[in-house]
């Protein structure tokens, strides 16, 4: 990770930047959106018999929007038939619009969103027969390196973003140019596909890619090796325009622990902090609440632990019922983009919240940081040393995130900041645990 900021519960997706459902323009015949597909801006209402552009448009973004419940993609050949019909009937019964199949400002609006950020649906699609023709811009194959530009780049930029799973990795976008992102993620395509990771597209490369982006198939980062327990960590940011967790289908997925966010420094608690926290612990997960330190102002710890004591009391946590993990401090950098050490950040002012809530509920909290962080910010300490740890490290390359100085072993690593388990409705950071099920229950009171 070196300097970049860690981000846990921050994992803010481009809807924001996009129109909310149902803000499109009024005028169905030739409103102005976004081209997510790279076809045309213009959406006009295109329905049964429509062709042209715009249909090839809504076509390769309804593929792309649907991509997160494994619906094999239609055909966007810019022609709207009964199966882009059937699929756009889909879509709006996801989106909880009026399920008529005619794609005009409304579901215009809710593609661009989509579209661009993969949501998942209360229903899943089935496998069905593959489609070669999916994103609409080149039925051309040539050898593409960086700096290509061109259709052909776009169709690339498009099947992939279609055969790379959205819970770990963004959407590209479609803009013709082959630059240092679409290298990288073609070499996260060939090593999925077991090809030679060189970044180059050519015809083995190509032949994988039409293959995995015309069908359900896709392409997802294995997560760390050896370690059979998963946990999430989540905020409000896991909760686009209010939309619940469904706890009980987090559990379903496999998910057994959880941190919640309660409070950030001395005047924020998360408003989903009570929701979550129970719901999670009522689906049978083991659960912790957490608290983000800043340290903009000297010598806060002990205030801001208080403020995190209040908030928490309000909710059934009391840190001894069976399933309840301990309280979580999260000492990393700021979060203001900056990556800073925060500013007036002392060990004494950390050890002053961790003494604080250790008294009141009575567990010897766990701290969330990185190895990076403590080295650069808090001169190396092994203040910590006697505290259980939650590492965060998002690097593919290592089978273990490094331990602070001082500390022998970690507990929870969280490993990715883009996991989306059922019941989750924007991407979240996932951990791992080490240890078996029986080291997680006596760490969670069971």
């Amino acid at each position: 990770m070196g300097t970049t900021a860690l981000r846990r519960g921050l994992v803010l997706s481009v809807v924001a930047l996009l129109p909310a459902f149902g803000t499109a323009a009024a005028d169905p015949a030739g409103a102005t959106g976004v081209a997510v597909c790279g076809h045309t801006t213009e959406q006009s209402t295109v329905k049964i018999g429509t062709t042209g552009v715009a249909t090839t448009e809504a076509q390769c973004q309804l593929n792309l929007a649907m991509k997160a419940s494994r619906y094999t993609p239609i055909a966007a050949d810019g022609t709207f038939g009964t199966s882009t019909e059937a699929r756009a009937e889909v879509f709006q019964r996801c989106a909880g619009l009026t399920a008529d199949g005619v794609v005009g400002a409304q579901t215009w609006a809710a593609l661009n969103t989509w579209s661009a950020h993969p949501r998942k649906c209360s229903t899943s699609g089935t496998s069905t027969t593959a489609q070669s023709r999916v994103c609409g811009h080149s039925d051309a194959r040539p050898t593409l390196r960086l700096d290509a530009t061109g259709a052909e780049v776009e169709e690339l930029q498009c099947r992939l973003d279609l055969a790379m799973e959205s819970a770990h990795y963004p959407p590209l976008g479609v803009d013709g140019r082959f630059g240092g992102g679409t290298g990288s993620r073609v070499a996260d395509f060939q090593r999925c596909a077991n090809l030679g990771a060189d970044g180059v597209v050519g015809a083995n490369t190509w032949s994988a890619l039409v293959d995995w982006s015309g069908r359900n198939t896709y392409c997802s980062p294995p997560k760390p090796a050896g370690f059979g327990i998963d946990g999430i960590d989540t905020a409000k940011y896991q909760h686009p325009d209010g939309a619940a967790i469904d706890w009980r289908a987090v559990r379903a997925a496999g998910v057994e622990f959880a941190t919640v966010k309660a409070t950030r420094g001395l005047s924020t608690t998360d408003e989903y902090l009570a929701t979550d926290l129970d719901a999670a612990w009522t689906a049978g997960l083991a659960v912790a609440p957490y608290h983000f330190y800043t340290a903009t102002a000297a010598n806060t710890g002990a205030a801001q632990a208080d403020r995190f004591i209040a908030a928490v009391r309000t909710t059934a946590y009391t840190g001894h019922r069976a399933g309840d993990l301990p309280p979580v401090f999260d000492l990393e950098r700021m979060d203001d983009g900056t990556s800073r050490c925060p500013t007036h950040a002392t060990v004494a002012d950390a050890k002053a919240w961790l003494d604080g809530v250790e008294s009141a509920f009575g567990r010897k909290p766990i701290i969330y940081t990185q190895k990076s962080f403590l080295d650069d910010c808090m001169g190396a300490t092994t203040a910590f040393a006697g505290y259980q740890l939650q590492l965060a490290d998002y690097r593919r390359s290592i089978t273990a995130p490094p331990v602070p100085k001082g500390s022998a072993t970690w507990a929870m690593w969280q490993y990715t900041d883009a996991a989306i388990p059922d019941g989750v409705h924007a991407p979240a950071t996932a951990d791992v645990f080490n240890g078996t099920r029986a080291d997680l229950d006596r760490l969670a009171n069971r």
